[in-house]
């Protein structure tokens, strides 16, 4: 055994890719494990009612850090991980990023200026969605983009266990009341903001990375680069939140509370795959780049990965009912089917990962992986705005994994119609 381990250890790639897995796994399990502690304890201070109106802001703000992101999570991850050991063209990719990132969040804030002047749903409440929006300037502020292509996750781990930790007890400390419920966003996106700046720092201390103004034809390619992945997140993101923003207009912000707590416990047990997905997409670009067999990866990558969500998801199907009155109380064990449910999107959602971002992203065939987020995306979106009004929750249900398992099928039906 212990031979083995020395041996795992002695290949490069595959320290690398431990090393990163648990970096990220940290990082990744703090960011669901943290809410998760605090979770409970929001939904019994604040009530359901004013959770749900939190849950409604965080998916509005959730369109403006995909505006914002545009993709680069992916292509810019790419792009570093091609040319880590050139130092002049890491900081041309990390100064045109940021400096789209930027401009896009100024005409995020902008449109968000518009929504709370014009629509009452919106400006009964502007300071619950401009202190969510701080999250956007967090998400900017932290290009985890830049390190997971440098392979080097372990440098922000430590900081957003410290900056985490503190905004989460935070939390408990001063949230004692249901008025105090915007300090929940308020919080939230300081953490997120303290760790970002953090990260920048590091990047110019051990990687001697600095922001430097770019000709406007290079920072045109690099937007051009990110569009169709881009669409893909966008689109990614109606399959997720456009229930939750549906629901609220048809709904009351208590049923949505109920919606949302169920979907937060989800979104944790999403989190489970993301350090080993994130932590593979650079050895997937570098693979498929060295023009390596991708078919006989892609096919080791889903069988172990895929066998895992299967797992997963049937043993929190069979437990869904103890998971929710353990976490949220008897009140909400009726809707503990919810959970149960998601877990045909847990499964389906890891699938489409391992084709669209592991296989066509990797391999630079984005353009396929867009065609297909097109056509499901538009899909869920259809059937969200049909099946919500009448069946509120399940129709989110019935849509969300209608969605998944056609982008499944389009991915598919695109690559052996394309031989890709």
């Amino acid at each position: 055994m212990l031979d083995k381990l020395n041996k795992l250890l002695e290949n490069e790639e595959k320290r690398k890719f431990l090393g990163n897995f648990f970096s990220l796994a940290t990082l990744q399990g703090l960011n669901y494990i943290l809410p998760l502690l605090t979770l409970p304890y929001l939904v019994r201070v604040l009530g359901v009612e004013k959770f749900g109106l939190l849950a409604f802001a965080t998916a509005i703000i959730g369109y403006f850090i995909v505006l914002t992101d545009y993709g680069f999570n992916f292509t810019a991850t790419r792009d570093v991980s091609l040319h880590r050991d050139n130092n002049e063209k890491l900081n041309e990719i990390f100064s045109s990023v940021m400096i789209i990132k930027f401009v896009l969040c100024t005409i995020s804030l902008l449109i968000l200026t518009v929504l709370i002047i014009c629509f009452n749903k919106f400006n009964a409440d502007p300071w619950l969605y401009y202190l969510t929006f701080g999250t956007v300037f967090g998400q900017i502020l932290f290009p985890v983009w830049f390190f997971q292509g440098v392979e080097q996750m372990r440098y922000i781990t430590i900081i957003n266990i410290i900056a985490k930790t503190f905004f989460t007890i935070a939390i408990f400390l001063m949230v004692k009341h249901s008025s105090d419920y915007l300090l929940v966003p308020l919080l939230t996106s300081l953490g997120a903001i303290f760790a970002g700046l953090y990260s920048l720092f590091l990047i110019h201390k051990s990687f001697n990375i600095s922001f430097k103004l770019q000709e406007i034809n290079v920072v045109v390619s690099y937007l051009k680069g990110g569009s169709n992945l881009f669409l893909t997140s966008a689109l990614g993101n109606l399959l997720t939140s456009s229930g939750t923003v549906i629901l609220t207009f048809v709904s009351t912000s208590t049923v949505v509370g109920y919606y949302s707590a169920a979907e937060k416990l989800f979104r944790a047990i999403v989190g489970l795959f993301t350090p080993i997905t994130q932590a593979l997409y650079p050895i997937s670009c570098r693979k498929l780049a060295q023009q390596i067999t991708a078919q006989s990866y892609i096919k080791r990558v889903g069988i172990v990965i895929g066998g895992m969500a299967m797992f997963v998801s049937l043993i929190v199907a069979l437990l869904s009912e103890k998971i929710i009155t353990f976490v949220y109380g008897v009140a909400f064990q009726s809707y503990s089917y919810i959970l149960a449910v998601m877990m045909i999107w847990l499964f389906f959602g890891v699938i489409n990962n391992i084709i669209g971002i592991q296989y066509l992203s990797a391999s630079r065939k984005d353009k396929f992986y867009t065609a297909s987020f097109l056509v499901a995306g538009l899909v869920t979106v259809l059937l969200n705005l049909v099946l919500i009004p009448h069946l509120l929750i399940n129709g989110i249900l019935i849509s969300m994994i209608s969605g998944e398992i056609l982008l499944t099928i389009c991915m598919l039906a695109l690559i052996f119609r394309f031989k890709l």
